[in-house]
């Protein structure tokens, strides 16, 4: 019997050592307590185990249909005892982000090496993992479009001059970054828009960056605005919601820009100190007041329209002109500020244009504003663009220069 168990041993000995000799590669996931939800970063850990002489390699991921991946930082060879033996075992640390629910497969993942054979010859070969089998959550519902899964997420806020206490015609840069563990640059949120009918914005290109590390990405986005009040008052840009999710607390959760006042200090002081007290009216005043009830009450039998929307239409057309023959003064003395808010202030009065045919009327005096140092375009196109919004109602965008 003993015999028998010693030729047995002696037979299974090759096979055993041929097995253990043999290069193997495995995908390991990190042990987690729960299914992660769709979107959610996966990590895990590509390993190899070799004993030959290792000349070339190359890792080989396919593209997959049912994740996204990212390489964690470089690869780590090291030198252990495997099974007794002194082998070279190879390491890459990879975070995986599901793109649907249900039970997914991680493709095998192939290593692709060059190795010395016993004659000294080089003989290239390829180890493949086997697939990995992952159960994926569904997000949580009535998340939509923000539905944004993070390890951590760090938002900051910054002004280059405190927002509430301008100096006349000054605009202030505000800066807002955020700072996402878990997640790529992609999946980040895009700018918001910090847009007021009384506030000058211009939005230059976002910056964001990309960082990895053992334990997963790390996204950095840099948001800037270059804010200007329109007029002295004081506004309140109001504050932003970031909804996302925490990963490891497994909650929803949202971070907060927040609102902030924006306005030039002196307007408190100019607007008790502008008004002035106006004398009594003279023979003069009387004299026109007469005149335009006397006209307005024979056009009103005459056209059986009443007197009282005769009189506002009248008003109107007055005011129009009034604040017309002001802004094309401001516009020759080239007073842009002051021009561009008067501008702003016929298109809303006096004109049925929305919100992007008012802004594309004004850009003559926002690239003069907020353009690069030195280009001053020519602010006569700022009262065509008025007029043209005024009557013709249709978009300034071709009447504005490019140049």
């Amino acid at each position: 019997m003993v015999r028998w168990l010693f030729l047995l041993l002696l037979t299974a000995l090759p096979a055993f050592a041929q097995d253990r000799d043999a290069p193997r590669l495995e995908l390991i996931l990190d042990p987690r307590d729960t299914a992660p939800f769709e979107g959610e970063m996966v990590l895990a850990t590509l390993r190899g185990t070799y004993r030959q002489s290792i000349t070339r390699e190359e890792v080989k991921l396919r593209p997959m249909s049912d994740f996204d991946w990212v390489r964690l930082g470089m690869d780590r060879w090291t030198d252990e005892r495997v099974d007794g033996l002194t082998a070279r075992v190879f390491e890459r640390r990879i975070a995986f982000y599901p793109r649907r629910a249900g039970a997914l497969e991680i493709l095998p993942i192939t290593h692709a090496l060059q190795v010395l054979g016993a004659d000294g010859g080089r003989q290239d070969i390829l180890v493949r993992s086997e697939p990995v089998t992952l159960t994926v959550q569904p997000k949580p519902s009535g998340v939509g479009d923000d539905w944004l899964p993070l390890r951590t997420l760090e938002v900051s806020d910054s002004w280059d001059v405190d927002p509430a206490q301008l100096a006349d015609g000054q605009g202030a840069t505000r800066r807002v970054v955020l700072r996402a563990f878990g997640a790529t640059p992609e999946m980040m949120p895009p700018q918001p828009t910090l847009r007021q009918p009384w506030l000058i914005s211009f939005t230059p290109p976002e910056e964001r960056n990309f960082q990895v590390t053992p334990e997963g990405p790390v996204s950095t986005v840099v948001w800037t605005w270059k804010l200007r009040p329109v007029t002295g008052e004081p506004g309140v840009i109001p504050a932003i919601s970031l909804p996302w999710f925490d990963t490891g607390e497994r909650t929803a959760r949202s971070a907060t820009i927040p609102a902030s006042p924006i306005g030039y200090a002196s307007f408190s002081a100019h607007a008790a100190s502008g008004w002035q007290p106006i004398g009594s009216p003279g023979w003069a005043f009387w004299g026109l007041a007469g005149l335009a009830v006397v006209a307005t009450a024979a056009v009103t039998s005459r056209h059986r329209a009443p007197a009282r929307d005769m009189f506002r239409r009248v008003r109107r057309r007055w005011r129009r002109r009034v604040l017309l023959s002001r802004l094309r003064r401001l516009v020759r003395a080239g007073e842009t500020a002051a021009a561009r808010k008067l501008a702003s202030r016929l298109l809303e009065d006096f004109s049925a244009l929305g919100e992007t045919e008012r802004l594309a009327c004004l850009m003559p005096a926002d690239k003069a504003l907020f353009g690069a140092a030195g280009y001053a375009p020519p602010l006569r196109a700022l009262t065509e663009n008025v007029v043209s919004g005024m009557t013709e109602r249709r978009s300034c965008e071709e009447r504005v220069p490019t140049t």
